[in-house]
């Protein structure tokens, strides 16, 4: 079978093929970051002359990793390929079922979780092959993690035209989501039907997403697993002088305040020092998002969202704080978004309630932060040993078509599923329940922090 191929605004790219599905890996949608380039907005690929090999995944943005032994390394970064990390990382990936510019298919970019520490667009959850089997131009993408994404610093909002800083690394999502606009007609793909979905930070960078007015072009539909970037357990966004304070202490601890001493700094040391995040930069994000989604100002887009049965279990130290925990950083945010949501567009609600199956040696953490991601994006396969059985691959099947189907036409009803009220909070709503079966049921507000 002929290589598939694909000419972009800044050269040609030859792909391969995944079974019936082409894709096509470790694509630049941007300059590699590094250098000058650290800490700064990200600017567009260069081109290059003929043919591109696209059939290698590009390296993930430096970062640390998860323990070994633990249930979030096995369950989501047990890959089959060894990681291989660098800052020059700005790249993205692409299945289509039709590498057609006549196909005019719907499209879902897919922002990866990890706390804006850890992830990145070619995990084996993330794979895209089994959506793209269901009729979608799927992406997935890298951006840049820990301090090299998120430090904001009075140094670099004095070198800024906008007098902004942080949030280089959703910086680098909005020049994914312009590259997809530009690009993915050629992939077979609609610019104009593009759907965000993402799970835990990258369902918040969502949130966030539609409160900007940058990023409004660019997104048609939106899907939250897990997380969200309003009723944050540790409240609103922080604004640039609380942010920059904290960029300042943490220079200290280099020794470096100044900017350019603290970009000779090896990443590798960046990224395994400090927690960092979204702050309201200046730039992309001009005010806190709750305010933004509390006064109905955010992009009015069809939004399908919900949380996990016990999703503190990760993160709690003692099994009586994990309800706490989970209500308190996952399950309220997520409430609290599709409650300020629906006064402004459609809205449902999802609770997933599948006990996984965990591989020998594993603690049981009941249906943990994360558990949902093999089933939505129906990539079982891609963990290997896993003791998987019928009702896992069925309630796969079953979740990975809802998330299609609301890809493809905004509503993830129908097709056999079900009726599926919207979302009626702020007490109790109609939920769809994926579990052992698939059916309709109710949720009650989650305990208030």
């Amino acid at each position: 079978m002929t290589a598939p191929r694909a000419r972009t605004v800044t050269g040609r790219l030859l792909g391969a093929w995944d079974g019936s599905v082409a894709v096509f890996r470790g694509v630049p949608f941007a300059e590699p970051p590094v250098g000058a380039g650290r800490w700064r907005p990200p600017r567009r690929a260069a081109g290059w002359d003929g043919e591109r090999p696209a059939d290698r995944f590009a390296p993930a943005p430096l970062q640390p990793q998860p323990p070994r032994d633990s249930v979030m390394y096995r369950a989501n970064f047990d890959d089959r390929q060894a990681l291989v990390m660098s800052e020059d990382c700005l790249y993205l990936n692409v299945w289509t079922p039709e590498p057609s510019p006549a196909a005019g298919l719907p499209v879902m970019v897919w922002i990866h979780g990890g706390g804006n520490r850890y992830g990145y667009g070619s995990q084996d959850i993330h794979d895209g092959a089994a959506m793209a089997a269901r009729g979608l131009v799927v992406v997935t993408l890298n951006h840049r993690l820990g301090a090299l994404g998120f430090l904001a610093h009075s140094g670099l909002a004095a070198e800024d035209d906008a007098g902004a800083s942080g949030n280089y690394g959703m910086l680098d999502i909005l020049a994914a989501l312009t590259w997809v606009r530009e690009n993915i007609a050629a992939f077979g793909g609609d610019p104009d039907r593009v759907t965000l979905a993402g799970n835990s930070a990258g369902a918040a960078h969502i949130c966030h997403l539609m409160a900007s007015r940058a990023a409004r072009p660019l997104f048609c539909g939106a899907i939250g697993q897990s997380a969200s970037g309003v009723g944050r357990a540790e409240g609103p966004l922080p604004g640039q002088e609380d942010a920059q304070k904290l960029g300042l202490a943490y220079a200290d601890g280099f020794g470096a305040r100044d900017i350019g001493a603290l970009r000779r700094v090896s990443g590798v040391e960046l990224v395994v020092r400090g927690h960092f995040g979204p702050v309201v930069d200046g730039r992309l994000l001009t005010e806190p998002t709750d305010g933004v989604f509390a006064a109905g100002r955010q992009h009015a887009v069809p939004l399908l969202l919900g949380t996990n049965s016990d999703e503190g279990t990760v993160y709690a130290s003692a099994a009586e704080d994990a309800g706490t925990v989970g209500d308190a950083r996952f399950t309220g945010p997520v409430w609290q978004w599709a409650r300020t949501h629906a006064a402004t567009a459609a809205t449902w609600m999802y609770r997933f309630t599948r006990r996984p199956p965990l591989p020998p040696g594993l603690p049981d953490l009941g249906v943990h932060h994360t558990a949902e991601l093999p089933y939505a994006l129906d990539t079982l396969a891609m963990r290997r040993g896993w003791p998987w059985q019928d009702t896992d691959r069925r309630l796969a099947a079953v979740m990975a078509g809802t998330w299609a189907r609301f890809v493809a036409t905004g509503d993830p009803g129908g097709a056999g599923l079900p009726p599926w009220p919207r979302f009626t909070g702020p007490d109790e709503t109609p939920v769809m329940l994926f579990g052992d079966t698939v059916e309709p049921g109710v949720l009650r507000a989650p305990r208030q922090r």
